[in-house]
C-alpha cells in the first residue's frame, strides 16, 4: 500500500470505491475492456474483503453459500466458470477442513457443499488473469491499492476529488490506519468514479441499542468477532435468534456444524420461516399432479413430446391450470402451479439447457429463484434443527439488559392462543436481520452515500431516499460518477432503500458489461478533447 497524500495520474483514470465482489468484477471488465493506458484507483477500507466483500471475503471457514455454483459465475456470458475453478484451482490453499473434506473429488452442477471463502479466491484469480491479458495486450495499466474510507465526492469540470478518511472494521471500530491518517489533504483527482460500497451496516433496532457493549449479544451477523464468539462460547448455551430469514438460518446452519446442544428459538413478528425454504411451499389449496414427464424425460424431445406415451401432457396441464376460469381453466396463478411442481423443477433443469426450460414455462424470475439454488439443502437443516428442539415464536421484542446470569429480553408471544408478554433469560442473543440500506436511518452512519445525496445531489432522491440510476449504472446528476451492485439498472430501488444493496451474483453480473463500456466510451471522449 503507498503513502497517499494527494495523487492524481496524467494517465485517463478511474476511481473504484469498494473492492468486494462488485468493484472486483467490474475492474475485470474494465480491463477485458480497455484500448489504451490508464491508472485504477482501488479503494477498499477492509483489507480482508478484497474480493469478496462482506458475504465472501472475512466470513468463517464453516459458512456455506446458500446459491447453486453454476449460478455465481462472474463472467455473465461463460456458463459454469465458477464451476470449472473449483474443480481445477489449487486447493493447498483451501480451508483444511474442507480440504480434507473433498480431496480430489469432483464438484457437480446443483452442490451448494463449499465455504463461501472459496468465492473470494475465485474473484482474484480472475482479476489476476484479466490483468495479465491486458499486460499481454501492450497495455500499462499503474493499478494504485488504497486502503482508506471514501468519505467525500467533489465533482469539477474536469476532474473529481475523492476525499480520504481512517477506515473502519466490519464492526464499526477503527483500524490502525495502515497508510493514512484522518488529515483534509488526503484525496485523489480522478476522471470517473464508481460507487461499489455494497451493504451498509447492520440493522440496529431500538430494542438492542443498549447492547452495543455486550459479548453475549450479537448485533451485526457479518462482524469477524461473531465468528469467534460462537466458537469459544459453551456449546450448551441458550439461544435466541431476532429475525427468521435467511441470515438467521446461515446462523442457525453454522451452530449446527459447531457443535452446538443448547436450546435455540427464533423469533419474529409474523411467526413464519423464509418462504424461499418454508416447509412444503404450497399456496394453493389445489394440488395439480406433477407430471410423470418431469421425472422421466431425459432430453428436451422426451420432455415436450413424450416417449413411448409416457408424456402426460405437462404443456397442456400447465395451461388449463393458469387459463382463467372463464375460459374453462383453474385461474390458479402460474407462481402457485411452479411452487406446487417445484420439487421436480430442479431435475428438469440438471437435464435440460435453462433456455429450454424458460421456453416451457415462460417464467423466468420463478425457476431461477425458487427453484435453481440449493433451498433443500438449507431446507434439511432446518427441518433437522427443529427436530432437535428449534422453536420458532411470533411475537414482538420490546427491551433487552444483561445480567450477570444472561440476557433478559422483555418478549410479548402470540402464539399460544393467547397473548402473553413475559421478561425471559437466554445465554446470548444473535440478531439476524442483516443489513440495513434504509437512507433515513443511515446516512449519519456512512459518510460517503450522505455526501452523495445530500450534498451533492449526484442522484434523484425521492422522499425516503431511493434514487434512479441510468442505464449502464450512471448517476443522473454526476458528471462523472457511476454505481454497481444495484439490483437492476434503470430503476428506481425499492421506496425507502439506498442503492448502496448489493444484488446477489446473478442480479447484478449482467450490469458489469455495460457499465464497463459506458465508462470505457467517457473516458475516451474525456482524452479526445
Amino acid at each position: 500500500m503507498k503513502q497517499v497524500k494527494t495523487h492524481e495520474s496524467q494517465l485517463p483514470s478511474i476511481a473504484i470505491i469498494g473492492m468486494g465482489f462488485a468493484g472486483t468484477w467490474l475492474e475485470i471488465y474494465l480491463l477485458d475492456a480497455a484500448t489504451s493506458d490508464m491508472t485504477i484507483y482501488e479503494i477498499e477500507s477492509h483489507e480482508k474483503r478484497k474480493g469478496g466483500g462482506i458475504a465472501y471475503a472475512e466470513c468463517d471457514d464453516m459458512h456455506q453459500v446458500n446459491l447453486a455454483p453454476e449460478r455465481m459465475d462472474g463472467y455473465h456470458d461463460h456458463q459454469h466458470d465458477y464451476l470449472n475453478w473449483l474443480n481445477s484451482a489449487d486447493r493447498s490453499k483451501w480451508p483444511e477442513t474442507f480440504k480434507i473434506q473433498m480431496g480430489d473429488k469432483k464438484f457437480n452442477a446443483g452442490s451448494g457443499s463449499f465455504p463461501r471463502s472459496l468465492y473470494k479466491n475465485y474473484c482474484l484469480d480472475r482479476l489476476e488473469q484479466a490483468k495479465q491479458r491486458a499486460k499481454d495486450r501492450g497495455l500499462h495499466i499503474h493499478y494504485v491499492p488504497i486502503m482508506a474510507e471514501a468519505v467525500a465526492i467533489r465533482e469539477g469540470k474536469k476532474r473529481v476529488v475523492i476525499h480520504l478518511s481512517a477506515m473502519r472494521n466490519s464492526c464499526g471500530k477503527e483500524l490502525q490506519v495502515m497508510n493514512l491518517d484522518n488529515g483534509e489533504d488526503h484525496k485523489i483527482i480522478t476522471d470517473i468514479w464508481v460507487a461499489a460500497t455494497g451493504h451498509g451496516p447492520a440493522i440496529l433496532p431500538s430494542f438492542m441499542k443498549n447492547m452495543t457493549k455486550s459479548d453475549r449479544v450479537t448485533l451485526d451477523p457479518w462482524c469477524p468477532e461473531t465468528a469467534k464468539r460462537m466458537t469459544e462460547r459453551d456449546q450448551n448455551e441458550s439461544i435466541l435468534y431476532i429475525g427468521t430469514g435467511m441470515t438467521t438460518y446461515d446462523l442457525i446452519m453454522l451452530d449446527q456444524k459447531r457443535g452446538h446442544k443448547g436450546s435455540k428459538t427464533m423469533i419474529s413478528r409474523h411467526g413464519d420461516m423464509h418462504f424461499v425454504y418454508e416447509k412444503g411451499q404450497v399456496f394453493n389449496p389445489e394440488q395439480p399432479a406433477i407430471p410423470e414427464a418431469f421425472d422421466k424425460a431425459t432430453n428436451k424431445e422426451e420432455l415436450l413430446h413424450g416417449k413411448e406415451g409416457e408424456y402426460t401432457g405437462a404443456i397442456e396441464l400447465f395451461q388449463n391450470l393458469t387459463a382463467p376460469v372463464e375460459q374453462g381453466g383453474k385461474g390458479m396463478k402460474a407462481e402457485d402451479v411452479l411452487l406446487i411442481w417445484q420439487k421436480s423443477i430442479p431435475k428438469i433443469l440438471k437435464r435440460l439447457p435453462l433456455t429450454d426450460v424458460i421456453s416451457l414455462f415462460r417464467h423466468k424470475t420463478i425457476i431461477n429463484t425458487r427453484c435453481i439454488g440449493i433451498a433443500p439443502e438449507v431446507g434439511i437443516a432446518m427441518e433437522k434443527a427443529i427436530q432437535e428442539g428449534l422453536e420458532l415464536w411470533k411475537g414482538d421484542t420490546f427491551d433487552m439488559e444483561e445480567r450477570e446470569d444472561g440476557i433478559y429480553v422483555d418478549i410479548h408471544r402470540s402464539d399460544l392462543g393467547h397473548e402473553k408478554r413475559e421478561l425471559l433469560r437466554f445465554d446470548r442473543v444473535y440478531s439476524g436481520l442483516g443489513m440495513g440500506n434504509d437512507f433515513n436511518v443511515i446516512k449519519n452512519e456512512v459518510a460517503l452515500w450522505y455526501d452523495i445525496i445530500e450534498n451533492n445531489c449526484f442522484t434523484q432522491p425521492h422522499r425516503f431516499g431511493g434514487v434512479v440510476s441510468e442505464e449502464g449504472g450512471k448517476l443522473p446528476g454526476a458528471r462523472a460518477g457511476y454505481v454497481i451492485g444495484m439490483p437492476s439498472s434503470g430503476m428506481r430501488i425499492e421506496s425507502g432503500h439506498m442503492p448502496t444493496v448489493s444484488g446477489s451474483v446473478i442480479t447484478i453480473r449482467s450490469d458489469f458489461e455495460s457499465v464497463s463500456q459506458r465508462i470505457r466510451k467517457q473516458l475516451m471522449e474525456m482524452h479526445a478533447s
